[in-house]
């Protein structure tokens, strides 16, 4: 029987035939790995994207919802190191900056060409009801309401007061957190610091029998969280705020589109964009325009010229962008790169995937005459 064995060279021949096959098929494993890695980042970060799209267009559609409408977006007052100087709005810490420079053309920081855009709305509470039973003192206001509170309310919280016919309207604060089951609440007048909210203090003798509302207030900015991963962060002026909404968030650009005036009116002259009614789009800034007054909303008809200016109260339309970036580098560190959104430049690929995400929301109460009570 022959028994002879393998020669040193056939086993050199097989060892090396198995390494590359074994070198080829882990190859391959790595590349799906990665694959499915990758897949699995961008179908979270398209998620998260579209969930953050939402949760702001939800703002913008409810903008203004029972309230004044000059009251409804806010470009240089809360959340600024001075209130009325909309160049102190939107310095958060933490936020990536490209090498550019801010130009006049581009005067609220609100809207940056260097940075995410912020988003501060206001709106009434839908839910939140009280009538007023009496009213005390001469600032801060203790006032006392029909039913306990069923939660908390935290200091800081805006609030209306409602005369019989909404007429007329106080815009308060809570000088004090309010506990469940209160019958008591602790009110001061709203400051420049709190937002563009009429300054009416509670005087008149009808605000002792008037109906009392909640004002959800909510700035929506972009920062780094914790451990540097880019998140949309919403601020609601209470203690304990700001809080973390979406992780992966990279980037919101927005743009304020005003209407079209009628027929036979001049359209505006925007520095270094020409003529246009889309504010952000270029460096157009914010639609402030401090030289022209607030419609009177109440008064002014619909094809009032008035209606047809730089203010926040004629924003018809709100364009929102959104950047969604994955939490973590791609496993093949092959990244997405940004193109140009509204007046932001484009950037260059990293190692991080991205997602861009766009819709564009109505405002309809802004086109509302008249304060509406609460059933």
């Amino acid at each position: 029987m022959n028994r002879r064995g393998f020669s040193l060279v056939e086993l050199l021949v097989v060892v090396g035939i198995t390494s590359v096959v074994v070198a080829g098929i882990s190859t391959v494993l790595v590349k799906q790995s990665q694959a499915s890695v990758k897949q699995t980042q961008q179908r979270t970060l398209e998620e998260t994207g579209r969930q953050a799209l939402l949760e702001l267009a939800f703002a913008v559609r409810m903008a203004g919802a029972g309230i004044v409408p000059t009251a409804a977006f806010d470009f240089d007052h809360y959340a600024c190191n001075t209130p009325g100087t909309a160049s102190t709005c939107n310095n958060n810490p933490g936020i990536e900056r490209a090498p550019l420079t801010p130009t006049p053309a581009a005067p609220g920081l609100r809207d940056k060409i260097d940075g995410p855009d912020e988003l501060v709305v206001s709106y009434r509470d839908p839910v939140f009801s009280r009538n007023v039973k009496g009213i005390a003192g001469l600032g801060p206001y203790t006032v006392t309401i029909d039913k306990g509170l069923t939660a908390p309310i935290r200091q800081g919280r805006i609030a209306m007061l409602l005369c019989s016919g909404a007429d007329p309207v106080s815009y308060v604060k809570f000088s004090a957190d309010a506990a469940a089951g209160a019958l008591t609440v602790t009110l001061n007048a709203v400051e420049d610091a709190d937002g563009t909210y009429p300054k009416t203090p509670p005087t008149d003798n009808c605000f002792a029998n008037s109906s009392m509302v909640l004002v959800e207030r909510a700035r929506y900015y972009v920062a780094k969280d914790f451990d540097g991963v880019p998140a949309l962060f919403r601020d609601r002026g209470r203690t304990g705020d700001p809080q973390v909404l979406f992780r992966g968030i990279e980037d919101m650009q927005l743009t304020y589109t005003i209407g079209p005036p009628p027929a036979g009116s001049a359209l505006p002259t925007i520095v270094g964009c020409g003529t246009g009614w889309v504010f952000g789009s270029c460096d157009q800034g914010i639609p402030l325009n401090p030289a022209v007054p607030d419609p009177d909303w109440i008064k002014d008809a619909y094809d009032s010229p008035t209606r047809f200016t730089a203010r926040p109260a004629n924003i018809r339309s709100v364009e929102i962008n959104l950047v969604a970036r994955s939490t973590q580098a791609s496993p093949d560190k092959a990244g997405d790169p940004v193109p140009k959104i509204g007046n932001r430049p484009g950037r260059a690929a990293d190692s991080f995937s991205r997602s861009i995400l766009k819709l564009t929301e109505q405002t309809p109460n802004l086109l509302a005459r008249a304060t509406v009570m609460p059933g």
